[in-house]
Parts: structure tokens; C-alpha cells; sequence
């Protein structure tokens, strides 16, 4: 017969050993999470989460599993963002609509604040990326990479855009952006917003004589078959934010999230590289489609541009927080005088 506090040992090592295989069990059970972007399978949002996809799939060895969503099919960014905040969406990429969630991220957005993306890359790896991250923190969502939006470039069918002027009277459709249609109509363009699903047939009939976007959507969404004329502008750098539920990010183990993170941030790496490839193939690609391409006058520009800086930063809730911050990005990278 076994002494009382013996079988009290037992009983209790026993328990302890059933909760071990419990939790062992709870930690090795695959988890789902769905990823959402508003670029279709041709996009360099896409080709990242498939590089995030492989990567989390396979240093997790399955544990966590991701589905991914094209062209929207969970949402808008901005529903995504929200669906994000309330944990209903683990994964999502988003562009320019971040500004929803703080409006000092529309600093990026501003025409020729970025010169290359040697220039991108020393900004969102310093001390301003981690501001973004600490902020955007603060909204429930936690930031696993800066991933590639690409350098835009000015489509139409009226003429070569080779400075500001060029702009004057045309048709310009911009993103639901308050600060795009103020930049193109400073350039003297007729700007206004339409959603991107609605743009090919607006450019076919007239609606719009053009558009503004990186060259990879110009032949992912066949834009050549609607426009005459694509010219090298580089007006502007779209930062694509790889972000996460934290609600989702906290529900794994910390060794989970630091893969999740090292994964984020090897994908952002593959678009930008991706991104760069695209620029160069994708424009011979377009000639070949019969587009006329030209390289515009970025000095023109960009001289044309620097009084909206001052603009937006008049405009945000702590103007000299903004004008500082443009000012550490706008002279990141350049060698000290």
C-alpha cells in the first residue's frame, strides 16, 4: 500500500505530465492565418507574401500555415486595416490608406522625397522606420517588413510628359489620396480619384486620359493596350507596409514571432529586388507593346514639387514634428558638408 503523500506525489506528477502533453499538443496544433492584398498574382505585393508564405511555412515546419488573398478578396486596404485592428485579418499589405491610421505617415508620399531606393532603404531601416513601427504599434498593428511599392511613373494618351507643364488640361486619375490629387493638380493636371478596379475602362472611354502607377501595374492591367505614352517621371516612392493583427501576432510563442518577423523582413528584401528587376524588363516590354517612352525632367519636378512639402507639413497636427522629419528623410543618406 502506498503511504498517502506518496500516492499525493503520484497523482500530482501525473498531472503535471497531463498538462505538459496538453500544452505540447496546443503548442505543435497548425495555425491558419489568411493574408489579404489589394495586387493581383502579377503584383510585387503578391510575390512578397508568396516569399513570406514559403519562408514561415517552411522554418515552422508547417505550424503556421498562410492563405493568401489576391485582388482584394478580403477587402479594401481600409477594411483591412480595420479588420486587422479588431482581429478578424492576421495579414495584409497596405499602401498609401495608412495615412487612415496616422496621417504623419503621408510624409513618404511626398513627391521626390526619395531620390533612389538605396535612399528608401537607409530611411525605413533607421531610426524612421522604427518611428513608424512604434506608431503604427500604438494603432494594433504590428509592422513585419517595408516591402517594395515601387517608383511611379505618368501613363496618358494626350502627350509625352517631359516637365510640369506637360500636365497642363489632362485628365489625370489618382488614388483616393487628398495629397495625390493636390500634387497633380499643382502640376496643372485635372486630377481626381476613382478606385483602381474601375480604371482600365475609364482610360478606355475617355473618362481619364491617364494614370500614375509603377510600371508593373501599366502591364499587369494591360494599360498599354489604353495609353500611347509612358514617361520615366519617378515622382514618387509607394512604401507597401507588411503589417500584422497584434491581436494575432500575440497569440504565438515568442519563438514564433521573431520567425514571423526575420520572414517579414527577408520578403520586403525579395520585392524590392523584384521591384527593380520589373523596372527595367517591364518598360522594354511596353515599348515593344508600341507605348512611347520618354525620360522626364526630374529637376523640373522636383523644383516644381518642394513648396508642397512645406504644405503638408502646415497641414498636420504637429507641424514642426512633420517639417523635422522631412528634413532627416529628405537628407538621409547624403554625405555630411
Amino acid at each position: 500500500m502506498q503511504r498517502p503523500h506518496t500516492r499525493a506525489a503520484i497523482l500530482g506528477l501525473g498531472i503535471v505530465c497531463s498538462l505538459a502533453a496538453a500544452v505540447g499538443t496546443a503548442s505543435a496544433q497548425t495555425v491558419e492565418f489568411r493574408a489579404n492584398t489589394i495586387g493581383n498574382k502579377d503584383s510585387i505585393a503578391y510575390a512578397g507574401l508568396e516569399r513570406f508564405k514559403e519562408l514561415v511555412e517552411s522554418r515552422s515546419d508547417g505550424d503556421i500555415r498562410l492563405r493568401l488573398f489576391d485582388s482584394g478578396a478580403l477587402g479594401d486596404q481600409v477594411s483591412g486595416i480595420e479588420s486587422m485592428q479588431s482581429g478578424t485579418l492576421a495579414i495584409a499589405t497596405v499602401e498609401t490608406p495608412i495615412t487612415e491610421v496616422d496621417p504623419l505617415l503621408g510624409v513618404t508620399a511626398l513627391p521626390y522625397i526619395f531620390r533612389d531606393r538605396e535612399h528608401v532603404a537607409a530611411v525605413l531601416n533607421g531610426p524612421v522606420g522604427d518611428l513608424f513601427e512604434r506608431r503604427l504599434a500604438d494603432e494594433g498593428l504590428r509592422v513585419l517588413g517595408f516591402m517594395e511599392g515601387g517608383f511611379r511613373q505618368i501613363t496618358n494618351n494626350t502627350r509625352p510628359i517631359n516637365v510640369p507643364e506637360d500636365l497642363e488640361g489632362i485628365k489625370m486619375r489618382t488614388p483616393d489620396s487628398a495629397l495625390r490629387v493636390k500634387i497633380f493638380n499643382h502640376y496643372g493636371a485635372n486630377a481626381s480619384p476613382l478606385p483602381f478596379t474601375e480604371l482600365y475602362s475609364a482610360l478606355q472611354t475617355g473618362v481619364f486620359d491617364g494614370q500614375e502607377n509603377p510600371v508593373i501595374w501599366a502591364k499587369s492591367s494591360r494599360f498599354y493596350e489604353v495609353q500611347d505614352y509612358l514617361s520615366i517621371t519617378n515622382h514618387l516612392y509607394t512604401v507597401t507596409y507588411l503589417l500584422m493583427s497584434e491581436e494575432k501576432f500575440q497569440e504565438l510563442s515568442e519563438t514564433q514571432q521573431l520567425l514571423v518577423q526575420q520572414a517579414g523582413a527577408e520578403a520586403a528584401g525579395h520585392t524590392t529586388e523584384v521591384g527593380r528587376r520589373a523596372d527595367s524588363e517591364i518598360i522594354g516590354f511596353l515599348e515593344e507593346q508600341g507605348m512611347e517612352i520618354n525620360e522626364a525632367d526630374s529637376e523640373a519636378f522636383a523644383s516644381a514639387s518642394r513648396p508642397l512639402w512645406d504644405e503638408w507639413a502646415a497641414e498636420q497636427d504637429n507641424p514642426d514634428l512633420a517639417r523635422g522629419l522631412i528634413h532627416v528623410i529628405s537628407t538621409a543618406g547624403t554625405p555630411a558638408e
